[in-house]
């Protein structure tokens, strides 16, 4: 296994840093924090450098350690999410910088061993991209005769930091990097943040000795793991069941997580003459069968909803909310790509002319780019 050093040292690059902030700063162009920043740039970014310079664990004398990086206050805000509550924690502007930064160095130590069809927080491996790969395994015909689905308990409140540490410690070589990811996770004890930047990468990092020993040593090929979502298609039920049974061996012992109570061994939906056999698999959004993908009832629902609230602002002559029109743009993505056509026509082509939509968005972004580029003109003749 590749051992990777001197990342510490990359932190301190200037371009590192500086193409960090650029990805911390799309999207966030008009809040107040971004506009300081931008309005002292060269600044901040030798102030990060500073701040990094005397971050590093304590045994370790540094120039100045008032500058080092303190992590701030941490007050979650509370979300209810399809019938979850969620913490959700949002760090201070540098912070989230910081974070930037060590994500450019780790993605592409994460990327180049993961599992090919990881999905969720990994870019352009969103839901459509594991839809693909089960379409394919549809399409083959072979060993879809049943299917495991498993998802593992409260994942991200229940990742034990000491654990993630040593799981980044056996390929990073680089203590005082390690020492300022603890750094970032301080006064979790148990369970990484949802909010952060970094918690995504280091959860999907996590999980790649999971990955490989469901391909590798229990050879289910025909796997795709959504976060800690995961499926797997066999003809045998009993190789199912005996893989769930290993796999919950396996993330005891090495996590200390457990999987869901609910898991469920079913035979894949199969239509004959006389009757219908077995379930459609329920994955990422998605309701799978053998020969069609239609969209889950929730999502259907979200979206003709969303169509209603279109009309309705339409009819009174309000104008509408760049956010329903943009919501509204993506449910008619999922349509595209499912079986579906049918509840489209019917229900969200006669309430809304998506042209337009597509229009209004455009105009939004050409507003938007066009107001950033006059900021940055005034930054160069500022300098």
């Amino acid at each position: 296994m590749k051992k990777y050093k001197y990342l510490y040292q990359r932190m301190l690059d200037e371009n590192i840093i500086r193409k960090a902030y650029k990805k911390l700063r799309k999207g966030k162009a008009k809040r107040k924090e971004i506009i300081a920043i931008d309005a002292n740039l060269d600044i901040e970014v030798a102030a990060m450098q500073r701040m990094i310079e005397n971050t590093k664990p304590p045994d370790v004398p540094v120039e100045n350690p008032e500058l080092a990086y303190k992590p701030c206050k941490r007050t979650p805000k509370i979300i209810f999410e399809h019938g979850k509550k969620r913490k959700i924690y949002m760090p201070e502007i540098h912070e989230q910088w910081l974070h930037h930064i060590i994500v450019l160095i780790l993605e592409p130590i994460i990327t180049a061993t993961s599992y090919r069809y990881s999905c969720g927080s990994f870019p352009k491996r969103g839901a459509h991209y594991g839809k693909k790969f089960i379409m394919k395994i549809l399409r083959s015909g072979k060993g879809i005769r049943n299917f495991g689905k498993i998802d593992i308990r409260h994942f991200y409140d229940n990742i034990r930091i000491n654990i993630l540490m040593k799981e980044l410690a056996i390929r990073i070589k680089d203590n005082w990097f390690l020492y300022i990811i603890r750094l970032c996770l301080k006064g979790f004890k148990k369970g990484i943040p949802l909010g952060f930047y970094i918690s995504q990468w280091l959860a999907n990092y996590i999980l790649e000795p999971l990955d490989k020993f469901i391909t590798e040593k229990l050879g289910l090929d025909k796997f795709v793991r959504y976060m800690d979502d995961m499926i797997f298609y066999d003809n045998a039920k009993k190789n199912l069941q005996r893989a769930i049974a290993e796999i919950r061996i396996f993330i005891e012992h090495r996590y200390r997580l457990k999987l869901k109570d609910n898991y469920q061994v079913c035979r894949f939906f199969y239509e004959s003459k006389k009757r219908e056999i077995g379930r459609p698999l329920d994955f990422m959004g998605f309701q799978f069968y053998r020969n069609k993908v239609i969209l889950r009832k929730n999502i259907m629902i979200a979206a003709t909803g969303m169509a209603k609230r279109l009309a309705k602002a339409k009819a009174v002559g309000r104008g509408y909310y760049a956010k329903h029109v943009k919501s509204m743009l993506s449910y008619v993505g999922w349509f595209d790509c499912t079986n579906t056509y049918d509840c489209y026509t019917k229900y969200v082509k006669p309430l809304v002319n998506i042209g337009k939509l597509k229009k209004i968005v455009s105009k939004l972004d050409r507003r938007k780019n066009r107001n950033e580029t006059v900021e940055k003109r005034t930054l160069q003749y500022a300098t």
